[in-house]
Parts: structure tokens; sequence; C-alpha cells
């Protein structure tokens, strides 16, 4: 290929002569020979000039029909081209006799995996896998279909088995991070870091190293979580997925305002997270700053107006800064039937007992009680709105249950002996 025009026409594209390499491809397309033209196409499709590659091919096939190197090369660029009915065409002509089979099954089961059929491309690289047991780059290929696929299982012993067989890479993906992903898909969190740690940070994906931190996470390995999800946003300030949990990380160890900071960054990148602004307000009124918070939760709720969790959060907003009637307002429309959020019923009551409101309150009082008889600080407060609305037998049951669960809440007992010493002198 030396003195060949196809040489002399990567030569010009080399020296950025664009218009001599045009002529000089045309020489080579009518006479160079056939290994000569198909090296150039492989050379040009490499190099992204693809529309010259698709030509030199198409001339080849048109006189070696049969040829499957040159059919699935025209396949890979009908891919890339979005056409993949023309790609799967060129691979149908390629015949189980034909060298390039096995190779051509990959790539329609890899076209199938691509369009979501995955039953078809498991089919065809099994049918590869028995005619090429040993290949590697199959068994690669099945772990990606399982990943895919959600068979997470199949996809780490897919992996597992190329490291046993000592392969580390293949298509440029490290295999063994892809066996740390799939162990940490599986609940395996400390194995899976395990093998991230044996991968080295500096090698893992982006992806990767979001799931590192958010496994940390699980492992309440909050610093490493930290250290992890900042390298991601480090590296692409874009990944806005990775803002949540490094602020809850952050939280986590303790650090509010740098919580509060990276919830500040990831809605510049993302205003449409609602939990992302749920977390910023809870933040931001940890650090007392109650206009942030305030305008953070009323983002969450427009985003995702009916979230429970966000109504919970802004409930408890208005509670916290005694706005009784907004928020009973704001829960005006709760079903009666108690189908909604326990604590919105709760926290409707005890708005509704500050506004006087006691037949209501002693309603949603009682759509709560099923949920949190057993919590303390609910039954302090029901024994409370009993005793203030002069409800001595259901004050005296709640001040029951509760000095069963706390025998040391002095101020329960001694109130529930008035109780029962005002029964006996009646």
């Amino acid at each position: 290929m030396s003195d060949s025009y196809s040489a002399q026409m990567l030569d010009a594209i080399e020296g950025g002569q664009l218009d001599r390499a045009h002529h000089l491809f045309k020489l080579a397309r009518k006479h160079d020979d056939d290994e000569t033209r198909f090296n150039l196409a492989e050379e040009l499709y490499g190099i992204g000039f693809t529309p010259e590659a698709k030509q030199l091919y198409t001339d080849l096939l048109t006189k070696y029909p049969d040829e499957g190197d040159v059919l699935t090369a025209l396949a890979d660029i009908a891919v890339a081209d979005g056409d993949n009915d023309a790609a799967l065409n060129y691979l149908d002509r390629v015949k189980p006799d034909n060298p390039a089979y096995v190779q051509a099954l990959l790539a329609v089961a890899d076209l199938y995996q691509t369009q979501g059929l995955y039953e078809v491309s498991a089919q065809k690289l099994h049918e590869a896998a028995q005619l090429a047991p040993d290949e590697p780059v199959i068994t690669f290929a099945q772990g990606e279909l399982n990943r895919a696929w959600g068979h997470t299982q199949d996809a780490a012993a897919a992996y597992l088995r190329l490291l046993d067989q000592g392969e580390e890479l293949i298509a440029g993906v490290n295999v063994r991070g892809r066996y740390g992903e799939a162990l940490g898909n599986l609940g395996r969190y400390e194995d899976a870091v395990a093998v991230f740690d044996d991968v080295g940070i500096d090698a893992l994906t982006l992806d990767e190293t979001f799931q590192l931190g958010v496994m940390d996470i699980e492992l309440k390995e909050y610093k490493d979580a930290v250290d992890a999800l900042q390298r991601v946003v480090g590296q692409d300030e874009t990944y806005t997925s990775a803002y949540l949990p490094l602020a809850q990380a952050q939280q986590a160890a303790g650090n509010t305002s740098g919580a509060l900071q990276t919830v500040q960054a990831g809605v510049a990148q993302d205003d449409t997270n609602a939990d992302l602004y749920a977390l910023g307000g809870t933040l931001a009124l940890d650090l007392e700053d109650t206009e942030t918070g305030e305008r953070y939760l009323q983002a969450a709720l427009k985003i995702d107006p009916n979230n429970q969790a966000h109504r919970l959060d802004w409930s408890n907003f208005l509670l916290h800064e005694g706005r009784h009637e907004e928020n009973v307002e704001f829960l005006g429309a709760l079903d009666a039937d108690g189908n909604s959020d326990p604590q919105l019923y709760w926290n409707l009551a005890r708005s509704q007992e500050q506004l006087e409101r006691y037949d209501e309150a002693r309603a949603n009082y009682l759509l709560a009680f099923s949920t949190f008889q057993d919590r303390p600080a609910f039954l302090r407060d029901i024994a409370q709105f009993f005793r203030t609305t002069a409800a001595a037998a259901e004050e005296r049951a709640a001040l029951q249950r509760l000095v069963q669960l706390e025998p040391d809440d002095v101020d329960a007992q001694e109130r529930l002996d008035v109780l029962n010493d005002s029964d006996t002198q009646a």
C-alpha cells in the first residue's frame, strides 16, 4: 500500500491537503487493488471519513457479495447512521459457513439489545458461544446484555468468569469495574467497594465512582462517600444525579453548610429536582436561614405537589412558624378516610387545636392514633388535647399508654395520679 493512491491519500489527509486527498480517493477507487481498497476503507472509517469508507465497502460488496468482513463493516456504518434495518439486512447475508459469522452474530445481538429485544439478543449470543465457547468477547457481550436486561446475577457471573480467565479489559471497558458495579446492584456493598478499591478510583468510570459514593452512604462511610461524589461533580458538573447523595453524605457527616452549598450548585444545574430542593429547605432551616428554607420547600412542592414527603416538610415548616391558618388551609384537602400520610393528620390536628377548632382536631387526632399510638410524642400531644377539651377518660387512656412506654415520664405519671385521685374522690 506504500506506493498506492490509497497511501498517498492518507498522507494528504495527514498533511491537511483535503482537496488533494479527494482527488487521490477517486484514483484509489479506480486503480488500487481490492485488498488495498479494503485496508483504505478501514483506515478512513477509523479516522472519521465514513462516507468515503462506505463507498469503498460498497464497491467491494458488488464484487464480493458474500464477503463477511465487508458486510459487517457496512452494517457497522449503517448503525452509526441510525439505519438499523439496513444493518440487519447486511448481517443477515453473512451465512453460518462464513468466517465472519460469529462477528455478525455479535453485531446482530448488539442491535437487538439496543432495541430492547433482549431475548432475541440472548439467543444470538448463545449461538455465538456454542460456535466459539472460549471467546472472551462473547462472554463479555453476555455480561453486558444481562446488565442492560436487569439480570444482574447473570451479569456478575459473566464478569467474574472473565476475571478468572485473566481478562481485565475488553472493548475499552474495565471488567473488574463492571463486576463491582454488578455486586453493588445486588446489594453486596462491602464486596463491591472492595472490588472498586482493587480497580483504583482513578481507573473507575464516572458512573462507577458515583455508585461507589452511593454504596459508601449505605455503609455509613460518609467521608468516603463525600470524596467519591465530589470527584464526580468535580469532573462533570452536569452529572446532576450526584448532587443529592453528595449533600446527604455531607449532612450525615455534620457539614450542614457544605451540604447546602452542594444543593445550591445542584439546582443551578437542574432546577427540576424536587428532592434536592426539599433537602435544601431542611438544611437551610437547620442553619436558621428561614427565607431560603421557605423558598426551597415551596419550590419542591411546586415541582411535585402531590408528593407526601414534600407536603409534610411544608406542613412541618408552617407548624414550626406558628402559621396555623395556613397549615389548616394547606391540609384542608386531606382525605377524611385516613388514606393520607398519618403525620399530616397529626399536623392538621395540632393546628386546629391551636385555632380552637376542637371537633375537627379531635377527628384528625383519632385518624393519626392507630399509627402513632406507640409514639410518646404523639401520646403527649393527644393527652394534652384531651385535657384541654376536658375529655378525662380519653386523657387517662393516653397517659396510661404513655407511662407504659416511658415509665420515667414523671409529668405524665403525676397527671395520671391526679386523674385517678379525682375519680377516687368522686
